[in-house]
């Protein structure tokens, strides 16, 4: 290892890990039920989210994509799961891992209309958990888990996964 006090402050800030942030939210209706969307660009199913601004804060950033892409308010949101990917090697210079901070939109009315982003989504859909999870990439479903397992308990949870994208 490295001397760090022999290191310039450029040299060290460096040598500092770069990740990148994105941040969703796990919005339900009342009968329990998970709001997913569908990206054009993706051929998998996600949730209401995505890549932090310079700037914003994590909470911040899931309201600001959650209206963006859906045309909801975020109330209060509370943090459900931080989860922690590793670099994916094969984007080489690009390969950074991820953190992603999941919130806690609370429930909807049945029903609750939504306004997708054209640009962006291309579908959207409420489903039972078990449906979510099978609509989902894997990570991101084992994300779905722990999120509602905070949700009941209260308690956030931390995650660490091999590098995915999704």
């Amino acid at each position: 290892m490295t001397d760090t006090l022999a290191l310039s402050e450029e040299e060290w800030l460096a040598r500092l890990v770069r990740a990148y942030v994105g941040c969703s939210v796990l919005l339900t209706d009342v009968a329990g039920r998970v709001l997913l969307l569908k990206a054009g660009y993706r051929d998998q199913w996600q949730f209401p989210g995505g890549g932090m601004d310079p700037g914003e804060g994590p909470a911040e950033c899931a309201a600001r994509e959650l209206r963006e892409e859906t045309g909801l308010a975020a109330g209060d949101l509370r943090l459900l799961v931080v989860e922690w990917r590793d670099a994916i090697p094969e984007q080489g210079e690009h390969a950074h891992p991820a953190v992603q901070f999941m919130f806690d939109g609370g429930a909807v009315e049945v029903g609750t209309a939504v306004r997708l982003q054209a640009e962006e989504i291309a579908d959207h859909g409420w489903f039972t958990p078990a449906q979510a999870a099978a609509l989902l990439q894997p990570g991101a479903a084992r994300r779905l888990t722990a999120a509602l397992e905070a949700r009941r308990t209260g308690a956030a949870a931390l995650l660490h996964s091999a590098g995915y994208v999704g």
